[in-house]
This record gives structure tokens, C-alpha cells and sequence, in this order.
């Protein structure tokens, strides 16, 4: 078991908890002290625990503080399509149908901090102007922003312009919470994980990745990985940042 977060550690998560939520603006008072003690209660899993199953409803809303998740998908024979990436400050587990279901499962791809925000799915129904009403709608929207990314990059783009595509994605949603330092970030995971999200093998995803380094587009010292020439990638795999991250 993991040991008791220190106290500098939930304080840390609990500011980039409120910071996450404060994008759109202020919060009202009430809506903020909700937020900090809902924040106040972070709970920590491993990798591989799943935090919403395939059919469950999607009742429980959750801010992801630390780590990273995936929605994923996996088939009888073992095979997975990853359909995307929950990042530090995403929201996930609601929607805005009370009888909403998810269609795939959700799984911590690293030890994970969340917290537990009814709040989320409460600001839906309020009213339009409100700061968290607005950062909640945002998250919905950047979640169905990134599986368009994803129908686009497995329906049409090559395996070097699917990379470049995924890659240029991380960094933008990174940098909008501010875990990206002269173009570099930290991509915690193993190119099998990158490969299921890409729709390649894992020999095909690392050749690409070598070959964007032979090309002095990324650098790689993993698991940090640094965006050399972010115009230049953007044009080469078409990538249209989502508006959501302005």
C-alpha cells in the first residue's frame, strides 16, 4: 500500500486542484469552499486499478490531480484500443444525461491521485455564467475534442503524422495546467501503451519515434520528451489545437 501523503503533498494537489477549476474564473464562495474539501480528500491508486468500469453509470464525477488514465477498450483476445488520455486537471466520470453509461472503461496508467467532485456534474445544470459551470462544460468538450483527434489520426493519417499528432496534444493539454518547461514533458508510460492508443505495433511506433529524432523533431530521454519545432510539426500532421485550451 502507498504510504499517507505527506501534508505538503495534499496541499500541493489541493492549489493545482483549485487552479484546474479557476481556468474559466473566480468560483463563487460556496462553489470554492465545496472545491477545497472535496479536494481536501484526494484518494490515491496504483496503475492498472480500473476507476470506472465499461457500463457503469456516470454518476461519480472525478478530478484527476496526479497521473495519468486512460479510456480504453480491451477485446476478448487481449488486444486494446485506447481511445484517450486523462491528463493532470482532466475531469472525467459525467456527462450530462442523468442516465449516461460509459462505453469504456477508465484505467489509472500510473498511480493516480483524484478527487471525488459532485460538483462537476452539479455545475451542469447551473447557471451559464458561472466560472466552475463553464470549466465543467470545457471538460466535456476537450473529451469529445480528443476523440476526434483520435478518429482522425486511425482513419487517416500515417503512422508518422499519428505520433506527431498524439504527441502535439500532449503537449498543449500539459502546458494549458502548466507541466510543460521549454517545449519538454514527462510521457510516463511504455511505447506498447503509445502503440495501443496509435493503432500500430509496438516495432512500428519505436521506428517512428527513431526516425523523428533522426530528423532533430523530438529528443527523448525517457520518460521526458522535448517538442523541437512545434510550427513545423503542426503543419506536417495537421493538428487544430482545441479551442478549449485557450
Amino acid at each position: 500500500m502507498r504510504a499517507a501523503p505527506h501534508p505538503t503533498d495534499l496541499n500541493r494537489l489541493r492549489d493545482f486542484g483549485l487552479r484546474s477549476l479557476t481556468r474559466c474564473g473566480v468560483l463563487e464562495a460556496d462553489e470554492e469552499r465545496t472545491a477545497r474539501a472535496a479536494l481536501a480528500e484526494a484518494h490515491f491508486q496504483p496503475a492498472d486499478h480500473e476507476l470506472i468500469a465499461e457500463g457503469d453509470p456516470l454518476n461519480r464525477p472525478f478530478l484527476l490531480l496526479e497521473g495519468w488514465a486512460v479510456r480504453q477498450r480491451v477485446l476478448s483476445d487481449g488486444r486494446r484500443q485506447i481511445f484517450s488520455f486523462i491528463l493532470p486537471g482532466d475531469g472525467f466520470g459525467f456527462c450530462p444525461r442523468q442516465d449516461g453509461i460509459s462505453l469504456s472503461s477508465t484505467v489509472a496508467l500510473t498511480p493516480v491521485a483524484t478527487a471525488r467532485m459532485p460538483l462537476l456534474s452539479d455545475a451542469l445544470h447551473r447557471k451559464p455564467s458561472s466560472a466552475l459551470t463553464r470549466a465543467a462544460w470545457n471538460m466535456l468538450s476537450l473529451e469529445e475534442s480528443c476523440l476526434v483527434n483520435e478518429t482522425v489520426r486511425l482513419g487517416r493519417q500515417s503512422a508518422y503524422e499519428r505520433l506527431i499528432h498524439l504527441l502535439l496534444e500532449f503537449h498543449d493539454r500539459l502546458d494549458a495546467v502548466g507541466l510543460v518547461q521549454d517545449g519538454a514533458f514527462t510521457m510516463p508510460f511504455t511505447q506498447e501503451v503509445l502503440s495501443d492508443a496509435l493503432g500500430l505495433s509496438t516495432v512500428h511506433t519505436n521506428r517512428t519515434l527513431q526516425q523523428l529524432r533522426r530528423e532533430r523533431l523530438i529528443e527523448t530521454h525517457m520518460p521526458v520528451v522535448q517538442l523541437l519545432d512545434l510550427n513545423l510539426l503542426a503543419e506536417i500532421a495537421d493538428y487544430r489545437r482545441s479551442p478549449r485550451l485557450a
